[in-house]
C-alpha cells in the first residue's frame, strides 16, 4: 500500500470524524458545510411538476421544499406539525426523514386524500410515525402536548382573497396565460365558517393570532414555526398590494414568536409571464412565495 493511498485514507477518516462531531453538536444534525449550503435566502431549485393530488388542492408546496425545511429546522426523531394538512406533503416528508408527523385538516375531502397518501408511504416504509386529526386546527391543536413540537411547517388558506382570485380568473382572465399556461388551480377549500379561506381579513387575523398562540404553547423553546404564503392584489377594491407574509409575521409576533427569518421561493422558471395592467398601469408578475420563519425564544 502506497504512502499516498494511506495518507488519503487517513484524511478521509479524519474528515468523517470531524463531520460526525459537527452533526452531534448541531441542533439539526448538519455539518458546517451542509449548514452553509442551506443558508441561501432565495430558493429556485425546489419546485417540481405538479402531481394529480396537487391539482386537486391548488395551494400545495413541493415535497422537495418540505424536505429542505425539515432538514434545516429539525433533526431525526423530532416532532413536525402541519395544522393545515392539505394533501399531506409535510407529514410525508417528515416520515421519510425519520421525524414524527402531526397533521390537522378541517375539510373531509382533503383529510381523506391526505390519509390515503400518507398511508401509502407508511406501507412502503413500514414506519407508522404520525398522527392525524380531523377538525378545526384551533381546537385540535389541544390534542398535542405542550412544548413537544420542534417545527411547524404549513401553508394556510389566504382569507377571502381566494374567492376574489377565483372570480377574477373566471370572469376577467378565463383564457389568460396565467390560467392556461401556469396551470392555476386555486380552489375554495370548503363552505365552513371555520375555514380561514372564507373569512374577511379582520376575522382572518383574529383567528390566525389565536392559532399562533396555541402553536406557541406546543412549540419547544427554540423551536420553529414556518408558514408558506404568497402576497396578493385586490385591484377591484383599489388595494394594489396585500402584504400577506408581513401579516402572518405580525400575527406570530403577537403570539410570542420572534420574526426570525424570511426565505423567498422563486417560481419564475415554472410560470409564464403575463401582461398585467397594460397599457396604463404597470404591475410585476408575482411568481414567488415566502417562507415566514418564526421562532419561539429559548427560556
Amino acid at each position: 500500500m502506497s504512502k499516498d493511498f494511506e495518507s488519503k485514507k487517513l484524511s478521509e477518516k479524519e474528515t468523517l470524524i470531524k463531520e460526525n462531531e459537527q452533526r452531534e453538536k448541531t441542533f439539526n444534525g448538519m455539518t458546517a458545510r451542509e449548514w452553509a449550503l442551506s443558508s441561501r435566502s432565495v430558493w429556485n431549485d425546489v419546485s417540481s411538476v405538479r402531481k394529480s393530488k396537487h391539482l386537486l388542492h391548488g395551494a400545495t408546496f413541493p415535497e422537495k421544499l418540505a424536505e429542505r425545511v425539515i432538514k434545516m429546522y429539525s433533526k431525526e426523531g423530532d416532532c413536525v406539525l402541519d395544522p393545515f394538512l392539505g394533501t399531506g406533503t409535510t407529514i410525508i416528508s417528515a416520515i421519510k426523514n425519520k421525524r414524527f408527523g402531526y397533521g390537522i385538516e378541517l375539510t373531509d375531502k382533503y383529510f381523506e386524500l391526505a390519509t390515503k397518501e400518507i398511508s401509502s408511504v407508511v406501507n412502503l416504509l413500514v414506519q407508522p410515525s404520525y398522527a392525524l386529526y380531523h377538525g378545526d386546527c384551533e381546537n385540535m391543536i389541544d390534542e398535542i402536548n405542550d412544548e413537544t413540537i420542534e417545527l411547524t411547517l404549513t401553508s394556510p388558506p389566504y382569507a377571502d382573497l381566494i374567492h376574489k382570485v377565483i372570480e377574477d380568473r373566471t370572469k376577467r382572465h378565463k383564457h389568460s396565460a396565467f390560467v392556461e399556461e401556469n396551470n392555476a388551480t386555486t380552489k375554495i377549500y370548503s363552505n365552513s365558517e371555520l375555514d380561514l379561506g372564507n373569512m374577511p381579513m379582520d376575522k382572518y387575523k383574529e383567528k390566525v393570532i389565536r392559532i399562533m398562540k396555541k402553536l406557541f404553547q406546543k412549540t419547544k423553546p427554540g423551536g420553529y414555526n414556518i408558514w408558506v404564503v404568497k402576497d396578493f392584489r385586490d385591484v377591484k377594491n383599489k388595494i394594489p398590494y396585500i402584504d400577506l407574509h408581513s401579516t402572518i409575521a405580525e400575527c406570530g409576533s403577537k403570539a410570542g414568536f420572534v420574526y426570525h427569518d424570511l426565505i423567498i421561493w422563486d417560481q419564475n422558471e415554472q410560470r409564464s409571464l403575463v401582461l398585467l395592467g397594460y397599457p396604463s398601469v404597470f404591475y410585476v408578475n408575482q411568481n414567488h412565495s415566502y417562507l415566514v420563519v418564526l421562532r419561539r425564544p429559548k427560556k
